[in-house]
């Protein structure tokens, strides 16, 4: 009997240990969920405008900065959303470098057999999708916002626009109202079609960062080593730390182990071989020189300077040491089922 009593005793500790045990595991698994869930998301887009003009080399710069994202910076898979010509539609939509017709976009774009293209890349889509983000997001989050693709010029306007889906086209000062949206700790904002410059005036807005490829008024051009664009391809290989064939690159200009967005910038800009000329804005300033893909992971970044209602709008000062400013209010409609249930500006 005394037996049995101590072998009792025994298990009920047994037990509560366990339990214990099992409590610091579901913690720890609470903790590193937590920890990889970040604060930073991303969105993706290429345009492609239509199967003639989609060219293999859009792809391309979305799936190297997409295994960026997940590979390097282990940023998770829901944190991305993507937009790709005509959505991963097996449909023909791009077409091949070496010229011999065309192909269907891999909605793959990390080689895991999961598909990783999650919409077309048409004008309403992208609205929606910037308009949810916008309403989901809050103050301890980040939007970083990468646009690949044609782009253009209105020379009665000098507004910039880019291409997307089916000859749609976004209007540099849509994708500025739509940013305008965000109540976000920080918006980073990278294009590399052309004319892709003219955006920076209407985008600029306190806390925020872009990098171009080229100026308002010029095009950007193909990498002359293969099927990417040069510009955004530089820049990526800058913050992965690592060319595409696994070759060691080194942007870290202050050798403090991260790669600031104003560090990839100046290491792509100074790493460009072709005609264009990549332009670059932040504010406040060193917002740019303090934001990586490793800090904004974990939630807010340590700027000092707040902006007050009664300061100036920032000026925005390109590499060129051009000053513009410009303000623009355009009609922009969110869209349900096909009915217009949201206007965003007036």
């Amino acid at each position: 009997m005394l037996f049995l009593q101590k072998n009792q005793k025994m298990m009920s500790r047994l037990l509560v240990i366990s339990a214990m045990v099992l409590l610091l595991l579901q913690s720890a698994a609470v903790c590193a969920q937590s920890m990889e869930s970040g604060h930073l998301y991303a969105v993706l887009v290429n345009g492609g405008r239509n199967r003639l003009t989609n060219h293999e080399r859009y792809w391309n710069d979305c799936a190297f900065l997409y295994r960026t994202l997940r590979q390097t910076f282990r940023i998770p898979k829901r944190n991305i959303t993507v937009l790709m010509s005509d959505g991963g539609n097996p449909a023909e939509d791009m077409l091949r470098t070496d010229g011999r017709g065309f192909i269907s976009s891999p909605p793959d774009l990390d080689g895991d057999r999961e598909r990783d293209v999650a919409y077309p890349a048409g004008r309403q889509t992208l609205i929606n999708v910037l308009f949810d983000l916008a309403m989901k997001l809050t103050d301890e989050d980040h939007l970083f916002l990468f646009v690949t693709d044609h782009g253009g010029s209105d020379d009665k306007t000098t507004d910039s626009f880019v291409w997307l889906w089916d000859d749609e086209r976004l209007e540099d000062y849509s994708l500025a109202s739509l940013l305008g949206l965000f109540r976000v700790s920080s918006i980073n904002v990278l294009m590399g079609q052309c004319y892709s410059g003219g955006f920076i005036d209407n985008l600029m807005r306190d806390r925020l960062i872009i990098a171009t490829a080229c100026s308002g008024s010029e095009p950007s051009w193909v990498s002359p080593d293969g099927p990417y664009d040069e510009f955004v391809y530089q820049w990526t290989c800058a913050v992965n730390g690592s060319d595409i064939k696994g070759n060691a690159v080194n942007a870290d200009a202050d050798g403090n182990g991260q790669v600031s967005m104003r560090e990839a910038f100046e290491y792509a800009q100074s790493h460009d071989r072709t005609n264009e000329t990549p332009q670059y804005g932040s504010w406040p300033e060193q917002l740019g020189e303090q934001w990586t893909f490793t800090n904004t992971n974990q939630g807010t970044l340590g700027i000092d300077e707040v902006k007050t209602e009664d300061q100036e709008q920032p000026a925005i000062w390109t590499v060129s040491g051009i000053r513009q400013q410009k303000a623009k209010t355009h009609s922009v409609y969110i869209e349900r089922r096909g009915r217009k249930v949201r206007k965003i500006v007036k």
